[in-house]
């Protein structure tokens, strides 16, 4: 009974020890995203956090779950200009250090240009489709923050109704019984949800995803659903995979009314202040552009910055990752920092169209 004692006592301490130093070293971050009970998945604040995937970002989130920088809702200068970014993976750019990040280049040439100080608040978040996104931001984003321009990226997968836009578990826009938009929480009819609920109204539970474990738990069923259990566990003796298809494809799915809804409605913050940022890679829907275009609504076409998967005028790929050896799906530094260059120009260009504060041309 007293060997029994002891192996539990150093089976349950070195449990513990593990699980702090699990932590301490920050082999697992925490957990990046949680559910709000009005909003859904959102990015968890003020933890720190790292990615080795395409490129590397280490770095930590700020108060309100965004990364890169830190700056509050409302601005403490009126001459300060306040740009808001919105989007799914690209923009929000965690394959980079903060400091290669497309906003840190706006906000470096908008700065010395205008003479002035410039904040780039980034709300990109991961996979999220126009449809979540938008909900997001007419419910809470342009009540609480400042800012002077919003650059809203959309692309093809933002066009379609449902299916699509619900993988995202946050809270969306879709049509209600008079076609107008309603918010639909989805997301907590999920299996995902439902199991996190169940664990959190356990007092002894309730901060399971605090765990080192759990996340290593996270990670590895991720890593399985994405890439097979065969792949993971045998390595190279389980066979070749197919790589993924990165060739740039074009479709012709119609703008649906939904999105045509959620488009009008974006519009209208701060009396038009927006500028829809259109991306054609990995897929590109010109409808996208038809719409934007006979509406009227201010846009920019990514396909101006890149041919290809390439810079413009060059030979050098804006996607390609050196350090992993891997074509990935989003801006590498060369990427971004054509991104940067190219949206501050565009925003030099046609400063005059814009309300800013105090500007004199």
């Amino acid at each position: 009974m007293k060997n029994i004692l002891i192996f539990l006592l150093l089976f349950i301490g070195t449990g513990l020890a593990l699980e702090q130093f699990l932590k301490m070293t920050r082999i697992t971050p925490p957990t990046l995203k949680y559910y709000d009970s009005t909003y859904g998945s959102l990015n968890r604040p003020n933890i720190d956090y790292f990615k080795s995937v395409e490129g590397l970002y280490v770095g930590k989130t700020n108060y309100d779950g965004r990364f890169r920088e830190n700056y509050p809702k409302r601005k403490d200068d009126k001459r300060t200009l306040r740009i808001m970014l919105l989007g799914d993976s690209f923009v929000e750019g965690i394959d980079v250090f903060s400091h290669n990040h497309f906003a840190a280049y706006i906000e470096k040439i908008l700065g010395e240009k205008l003479n002035r100080k410039v904040e780039v608040l980034n709300f990109g978040r991961g996979n999220c489709t126009i449809q979540a996104s938008s909900f997001y931001f007419t419910s809470r984003l342009s009540k609480e923050y400042d800012a002077d321009i919003v650059l809203y990226f959309t692309e093809a997968r933002d066009v379609l109704d449902l299916g699509i836009a619900y993988e995202y578990p946050s809270t969306s826009y879709d049509l209600n019984a008079d076609q107008q938009l309603a918010p639909v929480y989805l997301w907590k009819n999920t299996s995902e949800y439902k199991i996190h609920k169940k664990l959190t109204d356990n007092p002894i539970l309730k901060y399971y995803d605090n765990s080192a474990y759990f996340r290593l738990l996270y990670r590895a069923v991720a890593r399985t659903k994405l890439s097979g259990f065969p792949v993971l566990t045998f390595g190279k003796f389980c066979g070749t995979s197919a790589d993924q298809d990165y060739t740039p494809l074009t479709v012709s799915d119609t703008v649906s009314l939904l999105t045509k809804k959620i488009y009008d409605t974006i519009c209208k913050y701060n009396n038009g202040q927006i500028i829809f940022v259109v991306r054609d890679k990995p897929v590109n829907n010109p409808a996208i552009i038809q719409y934007l275009k006979t509406s009227n609504y201010k846009y920019i076409n990514l396909a101006d910055a890149f041919d290809g998967y390439n810079i413009k005028n060059t030979k050098i790929n804006a996607y390609y990752f050196k350090a992993s050896n891997a074509y990935g799906g989003h801006w590498n530094n060369d990427g971004h920092k054509t991104m940067g260059t190219f949206l501050s120009n565009i925003i030099l260009e046609n400063m005059s169209t814009y309300k800013m504060p105090d500007y004199q041309p």
